[in-house]
Formats: structure tokens, C-alpha cells, sequence
């Protein structure tokens, strides 16, 4: 298509293609986030799409922090920044607001689920009951003119679709952070300014242009089921957008009295050198150019062949059950159908007759036998274990992988790993535990 604003489909990899739908997504990283940290930079600032929403969202935070100054908004309960969004999104939009409330103690940033905001405020004879959260009906916030971030990566789920829909009448502070400009969330923002009344019949295409709603990491439809690409970009642009805003609230002194920020402007600068820098983290670690192509295996960091090496050494863990079952699968069929299992075949060859009399010695041959074959399978890993030189004092159960990180880091690492194993056979698949290092971790 000519259009910019619709993304080409991605290539079709169901007929005889062999790529890695995953793989391909990790080697996108470092491009994705170094063009959506280029889109924020000052040069690039007159031709970013995402700098002209950002633009609108400055403008409807000043008018609530002006709101707060001259007393206007008076609520208790009022609400500035509403995050919302499903799992991933919300767990990124929950970091986001977490990191906004920290530096800004007097700004209220807070962040809620979609399904919640709709059992609120989406049933019109009653709402659902939220069983073990604060929010209800009696205690709901003031949502009027708050700046809502709705947070979907295909700009199409449920629950925040049907969240861009209802708050407009609460609120027309709405914004979206999704892969691209053409989804659902953002027409149905778009369409806020086609009917509203308030156009200026002069200059309605500028006006259109000023009020921008859709903030989007450009990296379109990502066929693979776990998500990665889409994570990093969402957290890289929500990095982005933090440093705006803080920008905004420290350059102004009144803003500054007001929100009595932690934050400093010393702060972002190690902020954004530490953003600036990751981008030659993520190529190492991927081992992957800003072009999205794969370094050669003579080319390949330190890092990735450490990565490398450790996914094999766990691989080796998860499959060992898989593999002594197939061992133990040929070896019983084999001396079954032979007739000699291990020590009887042994015997014989050391010169054991069928006619002897010493029935004790065939009974105490078959008593071994049996015995090889009750321990097979714990047989079979400790020969495995040998043969690839890896510790035998390993438990032989079931694999676990264990993620001890911040809450959307452990969960999101959880999400990820749990779905590549979803299809595999209980034998060779893992479990997957992940928890905050800081806090239910410990217990768990």
C-alpha cells in the first residue's frame, strides 16, 4: 500500500519457509527501539508522528496541572494519568505508572485493568463487582478530563477497545499506544475529533493534525505467539514518553512546587545515556544489527555464545527424560523380542547353558534382569549424564525455571517462555515460576 499509516503484511512464512517467527522477532529488537528513540530526538522532532501526539498530551497535562494551580479540580478522588490495558500492556502501563508516581509524588498516576474499568463502568443495570480490589462503584474515581493511555499492542483486544469506546463520555483526554497508526483503538479515537463540535471550520485539517492520539512503535502484525518484539517496543516507548513528561514537569517552577518531584534533570541525563546505550546492549545480546540482520556465527559476542551455551546446558535438562525414554523404549523392545535381556545375553556369551542344573544362577541372572529393567529410565540419565559431562547429582523430576525480577519483568518472562512450551508433550516441556526477588519471591 502507499498509505504510511497502514503497514505492509508480514511475509508469509507457511509455505516452505523455514524462519524462526521467534527468532526473527528477537533480531528486530535493536533496529525497533533504535528507530522509536530516533522519533524523540530534536532533529527529528517536526517529521515524528509520535512527537506531534506527545505534543497534545503536554498540552492536556499542562491544562490539568493549571486545573490543580487555580483550584478548579478539587476532587479527592481525581485521577491525572489512567493507565489501562491486558496483561503484557498492563504489566508494562502498571511499571510505567509506578515510575511516574515515584517521581512525581503529588501527581496521581494510577493504572487498571480493562476487564475492571469495563465490570465499572461498562454495565448499564449494574456494575461488576471487583472481589479483592478497592475499586467499586462507591469508591470509583473522578475520571473527568483525565489524560487516559490505553495501552494494546494490536490496537484491537477487547476489553481496551471497548474502554476507547466508554470513557469518551468521562473524558476526551484519550490516547493509544499500539505497533501502528491504522487499528481499531486508534479509529475510534480518531473519529473523537470527526464529531466533535468544536472543529475550527477554518482550519479543521490543522486542528485534526494538533489533536494526534495514537502513539505507535511502527513494528505492525508480529505473527509469533509469545511476545517479545512487541514487549520491548512498548516498554522503549513508554521509556521515551516518561522522559517527556518529566521534562515538562521539571522546566516549568510552578509545575515543579506543585508535583515536588524526585526526579532531576541530572537524573534523565543518565537516563537517556543509559537509553542511548542499550541499544549496543541488545546487539550484543542478540547478536543482530540495527539493520535486523543476523551477525555470522565467526561474528557472534561474547555474550550470545555465553547465552548459547547456557540454553543448551538447560536443554540438555529438559530433554534428558525424553531421550532415557526413547533409550529405555529400544532396549526393552530389543531383548524382549531378542530373548536375551543384558545379563542373561552376558552369560550366555560367557557360556551359560539352557540344559544346567544350576537353577539359582538362572534365577539370580533373571533377578538382575529385572531389576535393569525397573531402573532403566534412572539408568539411562546417569549414562546420559556421563557421555555429556554435566553433574550427577542432579534430582531426576521434572524442570522448572524459576524468574526472580520486578513484577512485569518476571511476569512477562513467565508469559513468554510458558507459551513456547504450551504445545510440547508433558516429557519434555518445563514449568514455569516467576516472582518479585523483593517481596512474595521469597515465600514462594
Amino acid at each position: 500500500t502507499r498509505n504510511r499509516f497502514i503497514r505492509p503484511l508480514p511475509r508469509d512464512t507457511t509455505s516452505g519457509s523455514q524462519e524462526d517467527l521467534i527468532q526473527r522477532d528477537l533480531y528486530d529488537i535493536p533496529r525497533v527501539c533504535s528507530a522509536i528513540q530516533n522519533e524523540w530526538k530534536v532533529e527529528k522532532a517536526a517529521k515524528s508522528l509520535n512527537r506531534l501526539t506527545a505534543y497534545h498530551l503536554s498540552r492536556c497535562l499542562r491544562q490539568r496541572l493549571e486545573g490543580h494551580l487555580n483550584g478548579t479540580i478539587t476532587h479527592p478522588q481525581s485521577i491525572d494519568i489512567l493507565l489501562t490495558g491486558c496483561e503484557v500492556s498492563l504489566w508494562l502501563a502498571e511499571q510505567f505508572a509506578s515510575d511516574l508516581q515515584k517521581s512525581f509524588p503529588r501527581l496521581r498516576v494510577k493504572a487498571l485493568s480493562s476487564n475492571k474499568l469495563l465490570g465499572l463502568y461498562g454495565q448499564e443495570i449494574a456494575p461488576v463487582p471487583c472481589f479483592g480490589f478497592p475499586d467499586a462503584p462507591e469508591t470509583h474515581h473522578e475520571l473527568h478530563d483525565t489524560i487516559v493511555l490505553i495501552v494494546s499492542h494490536s490496537g484491537g483486544t477487547f476489553a481496551p477497545l471497548s474502554c476507547s469506546n466508554l470513557l469518551q463520555s468521562k473524558t476526551k483526554n484519550l490516547f493509544v499506544i499500539t505497533s501502528e497508526w491504522d487499528t481499531q483503538i486508534g479509529k475510534q479515537l480518531r473519529a473523537m475529533d470527526a464529531m466533535d463540535e468544536e472543529i475550527e471550520e477554518d482550519r479543521p485539517q490543522v486542528h485534526h493534525m494538533l489533536s494526534s492520539r495514537i502513539f505507535s512503535t511502527e513494528i505492525g502484525i508480529r505473527p509469533a505467539e509469545p511476545c517479545s518484539l512487541s514487549v520491548v517496543a512498548t516498554h522503549q516507548l513508554l521509556t521515551n514518553l516518561f522522559s517527556y513528561i518529566s521534562v515538562i514537569l521539571l522546566s516549568d517552577a510552578r509545575y515543579r512546587q506543585y508535583t515536588c518531584p524526585t526526579i532531576s534533570e541530572y537524573d534523565l541525563q543518565i537516563l537517556e545515556k543509559c537509553n542511548e546505550r542499550n541499544i549496543d546492549a541488545l546487539c550484543e545480546i542478540v547478536s543482530a544489527s540495527l539493520a535486523g540482520e543476523a551477525y555470522l556465527d565467526g561474528d557472534l559476542s561474547e555474550t550470545t555464545v555465553a547465552l548459547i551455551k547456557a540454553g543448551n546446558l538447560w536443554a540438555e535438562h529438559v530433554l534428558e527424560n525424553a531421550k532415557a525414554y526413547i533409550i529405555t523404549f529400544v532396549y526393552i523392545f530389543g531383548t524382549v523380542i531378542s530373548g536375551y535381556p543384558l545379563v542373561y545375553g552376558i552369560a550366555v556369551a560367557a557360556g551359560l547353558s539352557k540344559s544346567t542344573n544350576s537353577d539359582w544362577m538362572i534365577y539370580l541372572i533373571r533377578l538382575f534382569d529385572a531389576a535393569i529393567y525397573f531402573w532403566m529410565p534412572q539408568i539411562n540419565i546417569i549414562l546420559l549424564r556421563l557421555i555429556q559431562r554435566r553433574n550427577l547429582r542432579h534430582r531426576m523430576v521434572g524442570r522448572t525455571v524459576v524468574i526472580a525480577d520486578i513484577p512485569w519483568v518476571a511476569q512477562a518472562g513467565e508469559a513468554f517462555l510458558s507459551k513456547i512450551f504450551a504445545c510440547s508433550y508433558s516429557i519434555a516441556g518445563l514449568n514455569v515460576l516467576s516472582g518479585n526477588p523483593a517481596d512474595h519471591f521469597v515465600h514462594r
